[in-house]
């Protein structure tokens, strides 16, 4: 990387945080909204182009922590930042549920010990399991950096390599799920994309050094995955068989996933945003993304939020890509907005 590259990396990875957190929307947009439907039991042209949509979409979540793992590797641990996560995610944890009670939103008032539980211990329970998983890397985050620093260039891949083959690349290949693949929703696979991204921030990758080849890696590794997942999906329609080969790669951990995210991250480390009222705007909002994740994945409104759109009545038709823009945008703002009252909470109690 250059030093007029790291000199940008603000402003454009900032924006590219807001994608990232657009793109998640989107994903469970499509998958709870019922837009994208397995394709062993629909190969219509309308749904196809779903699964298109979610392949570059997909990316999302391994590019939001490669963001994170790319300036954690330099950054100063701190316990107050980890404090602070923290309350923010018991904030939503607790309180959506609460309103949601008071409101007669969902089915809170029938919730069983558990779910409360789950309200109460976001992270034990896996109430947020992105949360919980970025929790837990944060939290050794000193370990690993010193780590990381403390390795040639040439360990560093090795290790990297080693978690990769356990991680991906077996799971890649396999048509049955393995015993130890969680699909990427664990902090081991965290672990593995920090590594990648301080190999990133310390030393480029030279196959990649234009933006031009990182974004045609990201265009290529995303057909990649809706290629195969489509293929697969019309063998499982003629003869029942490759279902779970089907689904495989719009996971976190498959390696075109990876190579996908890895391909749109370098991208913007290209792209240059130049100084002005919109990189200002764009530097005030990305710290608010994580609210509108743990706004609409709140287990209370989760899985009816799509309802509160309509969104069942688009499915099937040309009419979901437009309803599926605009629905983002208003998820995605109504999540700033919230998390922007909640910041000014935390700051009037000195949190």
């Amino acid at each position: 990387m250059t030093n007029q590259i790291r000199k940008e990396r603000q402003a454009n990875f900032e924006l590219l945080r807001i994608l990232a957190m657009f793109m998640v929307v989107a994903l469970h947009y499509m998958l709870k909204g019922g837009i994208a439907i397995p394709m062993s039991k629909d190969g219509s042209a309308m749904n196809l182009l779903a699964w298109l949509l979610e392949a570059f979409c997909i990316v999302a979540v391994n590019v939001y922590v490669l963001i994170s793992g790319y300036f954690l590797v330099e950054a100063n641990w701190s316990l107050k930042k980890l404090v602070k996560l923290v309350l923010q995610i018991l904030f939503y944890a607790l309180l959506v549920p609460i309103v949601c009670l008071v409101m007669g939103v969902g089915d809170v008032s029938s919730w069983s010990i558990y779910q409360w539980v789950s309200a109460i211990l976001p992270l034990q329970m896996e109430h947020y399991w992105f949360a919980a998983a970025y929790v837990l890397l944060y939290i050794g985050m000193p370990l690993f950096a010193a780590g990381v620093k403390a390795l040639s260039k040439k360990q560093l891949e090795t290790l990297i390599c080693l978690y990769l083959v356990f991680y991906s690349f077996w799971k890649s290949l396999s048509p049955i799920l393995l015993a130890t693949d969680h699909y990427g929703y664990d902090f081991g696979w965290f672990l593995c994309l920090f590594l990648v991204a301080a190999y990133i921030r310390l030393y480029g990758i030279s196959w990649l050094n234009t933006k031009n080849k990182a974004l045609i890696c990201y265009i290529l590794s995303v057909v990649g995955v809706f290629a195969i997942s489509a293929l697969a999906g019309f063998i499982c329609r003629k003869t029942g068989k490759l279902e779970y080969f089907m689904d495989m790669p719009y996971c976190y951990n498959h390696i075109l996933t990876l190579l996908g995210a890895i391909g749109l991250f370098v991208t913007f480390t290209y792209i240059k945003l130049p100084a002005g009222k919109l990189s200002r705007l764009v530097c005030k909002i990305a710290p608010y993304t994580f609210g509108v994740y743990l706004l609409h994945e709140n287990i209370a409104i989760k899985l009816i939020w799509p309802t509160w759109f309509g969104v069942e009545r688009v499915a099937g038709s040309l009419w979901f890509v437009p309803h599926m823009l605009v629905t983002v945008v208003i998820v995605f703002a109504v999540g700033i907005l919230v998390d922007v009252v909640r910041n000014w909470l935390f700051q009037l109690l000195k949190l």
